[in-house]
């Protein structure tokens, strides 16, 4: 008895990106904290915690830059998530991604 074949799912690669806003990876430094006990010596090589996220630019002001990772278009707009505001003076370096 012969298999039936199955028709193949269609997947779309290309882009879909038709929003305003350019896609950047951004290095910065965070706060890092622990809240156990230490000796001098770990204390010492404690260090900030340094980030690296890839997101949509949607502000840069001189202080801050915001933004998001994922989002939603619909007829009311876009809805923006997975957002982000990270402070201008922790930012290490700022790479535009094609």
């Amino acid at each position: 008895m012969a298999r039936k074949r199955q028709k193949k799912k269609s997947v779309h690669t290309g882009s879909t990106d038709s929003i305003p806003y350019s896609k950047y990876r951004i290095e910065w430094n965070d706060i890092a904290s622990d809240s156990g006990w230490a000796s001098d010596k770990e204390f010492s090589r404690m260090r900030l915690a340094t980030p690296v996220s890839e997101g949509w630019l949607f502000e840069k002001t001189r202080d801050v830059i915001k933004i998001f990772a994922s989002y939603d278009k619909d007829e009311d707009g876009i809805h923006f998530g997975e957002r982000t505001i990270i402070p201008l003076s922790c930012v290490k370096k700022m790479n535009k991604l094609k």
